[in-house]
């Protein structure tokens, strides 16, 4: 959880009142703030990262303040048009392609203020950027560059300038070598044919993102007029990033000037604070919150949380703030009105119908399976869902199945979600090779598998594989626990079939078959897949399909 520490007199300051120390605990918690520290001077706080616009006391002075009613609905922001440009090179379409800009004028920063921006900067780098990989942002003192602006692509040879923090001219290649930003952002540019960089119109050198700035335009306590540059690979979270910081930055005083930002076969304005307006039901409110609240109380408690709000009958129309870039759903308004009201004043209630919990199919199923395979004598082990093509696949010798592929992976490590279970298990016993022997493991879990027909487009399974690895492994040794497994779940009527397939050996493996339905699978595993994971023992190993048994075992006869 990203943490903020606040001055108190920055923030009465910022709050344009003073409060007493139970009021402001009290405000903090109003505002779904966790108090890590409070002296006499200031306070410690946590804010979830699903609220970004908290990464400033700016931000969370300004939430204050609806909940206070010093200021109540939806905050008017004033964008001024475009004066300038910045062209985008094509050929970082496949390195670092969208960036977007904007001009702050008219600042007034001290030390406090600048130290306030840096630290915010770093948090969204983190929330919003995914540690600069998704998203890196630029602040730049506009005075010491002259507009407009390109962003290039640049061999690692083809520019010098001075980076943040230093006083000797590098290449972009030695950036990347010696300097301490460019050996711990390095990877991010690790392949790519050329180096993004951010050049004025005499060629002076603002950025080289995402590792540093140019010192040249180091913001200082002289700094009246900003420039703001950030790129990244993904356009909406950009746009995102980019209000946050306009917004705070005029709540600070400061006069947001567009820039016009040309691609080959488009041109933007940015920033943009056009957001999608939602229609809220009064009767959903009042069915999560489980009150009854008129629509002018819904009304009133969403200005508090500084929404525009327009009631149409027994339907609010909801405009959020530009800033507001969590808002995604119904629900998230829902909370909002909760905060409004205020958490207080929600009073818990007895439920009008008891009603007592079980477990659900699945888990007595799970729990069943669990429990034959430990008498087996079985080790259970856990593992991720995701994973990776080639952990899934290439190390399996098996083609790729339809199988599903995260936008933004956080590292190529887990990039896909699990389509069966065997290759979670054959890494478990990967990475105890130096352990003693007989290694015997199993692993309930979900796989994801694709489905068009689902409004998810996905569909969960839950299956079980087991392997059991030792100098006297076999297929005769895993087919006993095959029968020994159905027989405690009281499968009868079940039968085999040849399964000539990788990843098993040829003639050493066989498809389970219960109501002319393929439940699993098991056999001796290929020399040539252990080799791929540096097994040197022999394996059996069995995958069943716990979801299949489940359905079967519920169709009547």
């Amino acid at each position: 959880m990203p943490a903020l520490t606040i001055r108190k007199q920055r923030f009465w300051k910022l709050l344009g009142k003073e409060l007493k120390d139970e009021e402001l605990l009290n405000l903090l918690h109003d505002l779904g703030l966790d108090v890590e520290e409070f002296t006499e001077d200031y306070f410690r706080v946590e804010y979830n990262p699903n609220r970004p616009d908290y990464s400033s006391p700016v931000g969370i002075a300004r939430a204050a303040k609806g909940l206070l009613g010093i200021e109540m609905g939806l905050p008017r922001y004033r964008l001024y048009p475009p004066k300038t440009f910045i062209e985008v090179d094509p050929r970082l379409k496949d390195v670092r392609p969208y960036v977007v800009c904007a001009i702050v004028r008219g600042l007034k920063l001290g030390i406090e203020e600048l130290e306030e921006l840096i630290a915010m900067q770093e948090d969204l780098h983190w929330i919003l950027g995914r540690d600069r990989r998704k998203v890196a942002i630029g602040l730049h003192d506009l005075n010491a560059v002259k507009p407009p602006f390109r962003y290039v692509a640049a061999r690692g040879d083809e520019y010098e300038f001075v980076p943040l923090g230093d006083y000797i001219p590098m290449t972009l290649d030695e950036i990347l070598e010696k300097h301490e930003k460019g050996v711990k952002y390095a990877h991010i540019l690790k392949g790519k044919p050329y180096y993004p960089l951010i050049v004025d119109s005499k060629n002076q050198v603002l950025s080289f993102p995402p590792i540093i700035n140019a010192r040249l335009t180091e913001l200082s306590e002289s700094t009246r007029d900003m420039f703001i540059d950030i790129t990244g690979t993904d356009l909406d979270a950009l746009m995102k990033t980019l209000n946050i910081l306009t917004t705070t930055l005029a709540d600070m005083g400061g006069k947001i000037e567009c820039v016009r930002v040309k691609y080959r076969r488009k041109t933007l304005k940015t920033p943009n604070y056009e957001v999608k307006r939602w229609r809220l039901r009064v009767k959903y409110v009042n069915e999560v919150l489980g009150l009854e609240l008129s629509a002018g109380a819904i009304a009133k408690a969403l200005r508090k949380m500084r929404y525009g709000v327009k009631i149409e009958g027994n339907k609010l129309l909801v405009t959020p703030p530009p800033y507001r870039v969590d808002v995604m759903h119904e629900i998230d308004l829902v909370e909002d009105v909760a905060m409004g009201v205020g958490y207080a004043s929600l009073k818990p209630k007895q439920p009008e119908t008891l009603t007592y919990g079980r477990l659900h199919p699945d888990t007595i199923l799970e729990d069943s399976v669990r429990e034959i395979m430990i008498g087996l004598g079985f080790t259970e082990i856990m593992n991720f869902t995701l994973t990776n093509i080639e952990d899934e696949y290439q190390k399996m010798h098996v083609n790729p199945h339809p199988h599903i592929k995260l936008k933004n992976p956080v590292s190529a490590e887990y990039s896909i979600l699990r389509t069966w279970m065997l290759p979670s298990a054959m890494k478990t016993l990967s990475m105890n090779v130096k352990s003693l022997y007989p290694q015997k493991v199993f692993e309930i879990g979900d796989v994801i598998h694709p489905d068009e027909g689902k409004p998810e487009k996905a569909v969960r399974r839950i299956k079980m594989a087991a392997i059991s690895c030792h100098s006297n492994s076999s297929y005769s040794e895993m087919k006993s626990i095959v029968e020994e497994l159905l027989k405690n779940l009281m499968i009868t009527g079940w039968a085999l079939k040849p399964h000539d397939a990788m990843p098993f050996i040829e003639g050493r493996a066989a498809e389970i078959i219960w109501k002319d339905k393929i439940i699993g699978f098991f056999g001796e595993i290929h020399p040539a897949v252990l080799t791929e994971w540096g097994i040197t023992m022999p394996a059996a190993a069995l995958e069943l399909d716990l979801t299949e048994i489940k359905e079967l075992s519920a169709r009547k006869p």
